[in-house]
């Protein structure tokens, strides 16, 4: 019987003997140095020459050492001083939302302090700052050898040279490009909420959305709630409300407050911190004649029922995402993109009598 070729043998048959960084240098004429440089695209190198040594390392199936990648991470980690930037773009209508709402807080939280103990820094920028064109930003992105960014909600299409940049996007709004996602798992998070307010004996489930909240999730919201409604009497079943985003506070009031007058729901499900605001102005009270759960507690009704979504490790997680990214040296759009779905837990609160 023969012998299967060892594992060595088999790796050099297929082309993937180790190839060093200086052969790649030796190949393309250039030191060490300036290959490292033209493989991370870092400042210096002229295009051609990183469009060259990229297509070398291609030909020689060269990949950076990941024993060394770890190693320098280790490095970056306990000098402060080489912290590297990626850039958390922020899409908000306002420059500092991230920052001033609790309830878009612990996304950043959670991303810089990932970012912090990989050896990367965020750098916020804002897309709507009337000074900065996108493709002014992409300039700035470019001519600081930036490699990463995070993308936020509500962006829906952001062009950038991509082939020189890795991207991931938290929440998911972002349609073009299809980068690699970090998000919460709506249709799961709905549905737990749906079958904790039936265990506590609410019948009449009302769902009070924003359509850009449903159009964000793909359209779960609406799905998981009609599938709800088809699993219980006729007599049971609500009409969701999906409301327009750009709905100014007092038309929301009279909207909602409408809605629950002519629905008559014993619970409401939304994701709006002013639910118990518009129950009470249908001449309702929480919990007492209607019971409120949040789709997303933390941080700013935290003593709510509902979700508590882990908005804090959908920013690490999409931090992890990024930075393996960069050190892999996967840049560009993705051929696949992933999308990772963060389960939410829910948890009772005083917006719902037990």
């Amino acid at each position: 019987m023969a012998t299967p070729p060892s594992v060595g043998y088999e790796m050099k048959r297929k082309g993937y003997s180790k190839v060093s960084l200086g052969d790649v240098a030796k190949a393309a004429g250039l030191s060490k140095t300036s290959a490292a440089c033209a493989l991370k695209n870092l400042p210096g190198v002229s295009k051609e020459t990183r469009r060259r040594v990229r297509h070398i390392a291609k030909r020689l199936n060269y990949f950076p050492d990941p024993r060394l990648t770890s190693r320098m991470a280790g490095i970056r980690h306990t000098a402060a001083k080489d912290l590297l930037p990626v850039i958390w773009l922020n899409s908000n209508r306002e420059k500092n939302a991230w920052q001033k709402y609790k309830f878009l807080s612990p996304y950043l939280e959670g991303a810089r302090e990932r970012c912090l103990q990989l050896g990367y820094k965020i750098e916020e920028i804002w897309a709507r700052d009337p000074e900065f064109s996108m493709r002014r930003i992409a300039r700035i992105i470019e001519n600081q050898g930036i490699e990463g960014i995070i993308i936020t909600d509500p962006a829906r299409h952001v062009r950038l040279h991509w082939e020189r940049l890795a991207g991931v996007s938290i929440g998911g709004g972002l349609l073009v490009p299809h980068l690699h996602q970090v998000t919460t798992d709506v249709a799961f998070n709905l549905t737990q909420t749906f079958k904790a307010l039936k265990r506590m004996g609410r019948r009449r489930i009302g769902l009070c959305m924003t359509e850009q909240a449903d159009s964000f999730s793909h359209h779960d919201v609406r799905a998981v709630t009609l599938y709800f409604n088809s699993t219980i009497p006729k007599a049971h079943r609500m009409e969701p409300l999906f409301t327009p985003y750009t709905m100014k506070p007092e038309m929301d009031t009279s909207v909602v407050a409408a809605w629950i007058k002519r629905q008559k729901p014993d619970a409401i499900i939304g994701l709006s911190s002013r639910l118990i605001e518009w129950v009470e102005a249908a001449g309702l009270r929480v919990p007492q004649d209607v019971a409120v759960a949040h789709l997303a507690i933390e941080d700013d009704v935290l003593d709510w029922a509902g979700i508590y979504a882990n908005k804090r490790e959908m920013g690490r997680l999409a931090a992890d995402k990024l930075i393996s990214l960069i050190t892999s040296r996967q840049f560009g759009i993705p051929a696949i993109a992933s999308t990772t779905l963060v389960p939410g837990i829910w948890s009772p609160g005083r917006t719902v009598l037990s």
